[in-house]
């Protein structure tokens, strides 16, 4: 193979890593405008669902310790976010400045969500001090209302 079609090889996939890049950048704009736009009962809703329900890291309550070290910690902001906006599954092209401050909507966002859950006493803080943030757990109510499909309607309520 001349250098001259390794060369134009590089570029393609230079091109395609680009394009990866792009597609990413546009679901989580999206996804962080749709955010944005829910009511904040609407958002917590979501956000208990994708956080605490099945499948999630704050689904199963036994696993979840209530401090100290940070085996058994329960699902974080920043966590939880990532239900809502993937990871980029890739390192190259680097993450642009935008990118990041997309990620941190998508953080602030869920934290809204949460502390609404909070108040309503469907979900609990904590501090697994190894860790150094908080994490959050599920509490009976909030566990009781999301398998009865309630949440929405405590939070409006």
């Amino acid at each position: 193979m001349s250098p001259m079609f390794g060369h134009k090889d590089d570029e393609m996939q230079a091109d395609g890593k680009q394009a990866r890049a792009e597609q990413w950048r546009q679901a989580a704009q999206a996804e962080v405008a749709r955010l944005s736009a829910l009511p904040l009962a609407e958002l917590a809703a979501e956000v208990m669902a994708r956080g605490f329900g099945p499948g999630s890291r704050g689904g199963d309550d036994d696993a979840i310790t209530s401090g100290q070290a940070n085996a058994g910690a329960g699902p974080t902001a920043d966590g939880i976010s990532y239900r809502f906006v993937p990871d980029r599954g890739f390192s190259s092209p680097l993450p642009a400045a935008d990118d990041y401050q997309l990620r941190e909507q998508a953080v602030r966002l869920v934290a809204e969500g949460l502390q609404q859950l909070e108040h309503a006493s469907l979900v609990r803080f904590q501090l697994h001090t190894s860790m150094g943030y908080l994490d959050w757990a599920a509490t009976r109510r909030g566990r009781a209302a999301l398998e009865r499909g309630e949440v929405l309607s405590l939070l409006q309520g």
